[in-house]
């Protein structure tokens, strides 16, 4: 007891010692990734009005819903890889067939069943769903087990989940906000018939896509329609797409225009995402968003700047666009 003692005293002596000469004044705390994460999925559940929910918690009860996408229901041998029929794993679980698309998009399927099992040298995952009103059942295989994908989630450096249901969408995200958000009104940061900044008002809600499970319809003041889709928990979306298809990206409750310092003859073009010589970099910043990349030179005393967006090039001088171009 006492070397140990000894030992955590002279950690924390050698500690103080090294201190002294640590005078960086730049020095930041390091935000982890857990941190980072958390306080991107505190944003949402605020502004969805729903909890989010990551993979090792998943239950029995939770309902998914595979959505539509027409072009693939043109070829009839078009599946899904990662989900296979109770009756023909029990049957050959080495030659499984792959389940048909048409068989399960646009249906409804709850969680009945969720265990680990070790059929070869590791334990996974297996989720059971059953379609609801049939007793049309399949089976998702996770590639890890639910207590390594916890201990993954928990650690400081992990910044999303490693797993979720593959092509399916969390119904309770859908449903929630339905509940909070049907017939309300926003100001769009999308384009809406050519035009963005404008109020909307959400007329419908349903099922959008695997990455943006959330598909409103809105009608802005002129009686124009447009479906946007996006997620706001991010429930069994996938970490690559989750931060940027959230609600904020789409939508504001307050309108834009009111913080916007550039001149009046400007804000339409804006609106447009359009562009033209004599914008300030904050009107750039306004109509294009920031820039991939920015490159900066100073030639006899004038400050020069390329804003990269992908594979369009505009060109500042003294903070005023003075040209811009594309590559092909």
């Amino acid at each position: 007891m006492k070397n140990k003692l000894f030992t955590i005293l002279a950690l924390v002596i050698s500690l103080n010692i090294f201190a002294q000469y640590d005078v960086d004044i730049n020095k930041t705390k390091r935000v982890t990734g857990k941190e980072r994460r958390n306080n991107e999925q505190q944003k949402r559940e605020e502004t969805g009005g729903c909890k989010f929910i990551p993979f090792h918690d998943y239950a029995v009860g939770m309902k998914f819903y595979f959505p539509i996408d027409n072009s693939k229901l043109r070829f009839d041998e078009y599946g899904y890889d990662k989900y296979y029929s109770v009756e023909q794993i029990k049957k050959n679980k080495f030659q499984i067939n792959k389940i048909k698309y048409k068989n399960i998009s646009g249906k409804l399927f709850e969680i009945i069943k969720i265990e680990e099992r070790k059929p070869g040298y590791r334990e996974d995952t297996y989720i059971t769903l059953k379609q609801v009103d049939s007793s049309f059942t399949i089976e998702h295989k996770s590639m890890f087990d639910r207590i390594f994908l916890k201990s993954q989630w928990e650690k400081d450096e992990t910044d999303g989940q490693v797993s979720v249901l593959p092509d399916a969408i969390y119904t309770g995200e859908i449903d929630s906000f339905k509940e909070k958000f049907l017939n309300k009104e926003f100001y769009s940061k999308v384009l809406v018939k050519g035009k963005r900044y404008q109020k909307v008002k959400i007329i419908k809600v349903g099922a959008g896509t695997e990455n943006q499970p959330i598909r409103a319809v809105v009608i802005n003041e002129k009686g124009d329609k447009e479906q946007i889709d996006f997620c706001t928990c991010g429930t069994n979306v996938s970490s690559v797409y989750l931060y940027s298809n959230t609600m904020n990206n789409y939508f504001s409750t307050e309108n834009p225009k009111d913080k916007f310092k550039g001149k009046d003859e400007n804000w339409d073009l804006i609106c447009e995402k359009k562009l033209k010589i004599g914008f300030t970099e904050d009107e750039l910043r306004w109509s294009w968003g920031g820039p991939d990349s920015i490159n900066e030179t100073t030639v006899s005393g004038k400050q020069h700047k390329q804003f990269v967006y992908s594979n369009q090039y505009v060109y500042l001088e003294n903070g005023i666009v003075t040209s811009f171009q594309s590559s092909k």
